[in-house]
């Protein structure tokens, strides 16, 4: 799906390359030997003027509910086709494809809204507090890694609303990376030990949230979310699909439940943990990362994808 994506950096048309990414999901779905539900998908987004748009330009493309594959093992399908859409059709960096994988019945349904998260990696495992407040969850981190708080640093997405957040977090001495869009991609560094990324922070999209989730079960670290609707629907819609109370602290197995789970993203666009596309005459290369909970594996995959007939007909080049 990257190698086909990767061709709308800098394009400035973001429904025409989500449309293509979710297309191909979809057509590489089917392929598969599961009987996957399509559990988790995003739909709309926010244009600039504060509108509500559909993704995808054209009907019947892959949908929430939609089941794919050609086998009998019935399965919960979280699909981000690309996260980071405005960061790939402005040509910057951390734009990535994700999917993960779990039992049928597994992952929380959420509809496409907005959740407060807190995730952490393996260290502060049991240490941190969605309801306390900030400096006591940053104090609790740094501590957990034998780190003092002004060692740490934490993501937080550039919004508005988190104008206060970042003033507390600055008030603790702890440094941030201010985000211009996806908290996706930054859970996934916070999982693994080495990245210089230590928690992630505030509010962003609870589907992405569900992808943040099963990442961070397969990297052993720890989440806590609370939706945050904006809507009494969104608030209805979280009933029908069986969370009553939507300020309910939610931990990582509410959100991602057994330990039965397979995460998969690619680089579209180059990022901390993986990189983007790189295309050749014929050709491209695309780097991965496959992660699963049983047993406990994370696999880095750099592949030579050769498109045409004589593709590396003079060699591959490293």
């Amino acid at each position: 799906m990257a190698l086909r994506v990767a061709h709308f950096e800098g394009s400035g048309a973001p429904e025409e390359a989500y449309t293509l990414a979710t297309e191909t999901f979809q057509e590489e779905l089917e392929k598969v030997s599961i009987a996957g539900e399509v559990a988790i998908l995003r739909e709309e987004r926010l244009d600039e003027s504060g509108r509500i748009r559909s993704l995808k330009t054209r009907p019947g493309v892959l949908g929430v509910g939609d089941r794919l594959g050609t086998g009998a093992a019935e399965m919960d399908l979280a699909v981000e086709p690309v996260e980071g859409l405005q960061l790939l059709i402005k040509g910057q960096e951390g734009s990535i494809s994700a999917l993960a994988v779990a039992p049928l019945g597994s992952m929380l349904r959420v509809p496409d809204m907005y959740m407060r998260k807190l995730i952490v990696g393996p260290r502060a495992k049991g240490k941190i507090d969605i309801d306390a407040p900030v400096a006591e969850n940053i104090e609790a981190i740094a501590e957990a890694i034998e780190r003092r708080p002004s060692e740490i640093t934490v993501a937080v997405l550039d919004r508005e609303r988190h104008e206060d957040l970042i003033e507390e977090i600055r008030g603790t001495g702890a440094r941030i990376q201010i985000r211009a869009e996806g908290d996706l991609t930054p859970a996934i560094a916070v999982g693994l030990r080495g990245s210089e990324l230590h928690a992630v922070i505030g509010v962003g999209g609870a589907p992405e949230g569900i992808l943040a989730a099963a990442a961070i079960k397969c990297l052993g670290g720890e989440m806590q979310a609370t939706m945050w609707p904006t809507q009494r629907s969104q608030v209805e819609k979280l009933r029908e699909n069986g969370l009553e109370d939507p300020e309910k602290k939610l931990t990582l197995e509410d959100l991602v439940r057994g330990e039965d789970v397979i995460f998969a993203a690619t680089g579209i666009t180059p990022g901390e943990v993986l990189s983007g596309v790189r295309y050749f005459r014929g050709g491209g290369r695309t780097h991965s990362i496959v992660m699963c909970t049983e047993p406990r594996m994370v696999r880095f995959i750099d592949s030579i994808h050769a498109l045409e007939p004589d593709a590396g007909i003079q060699g591959f080049q490293l």
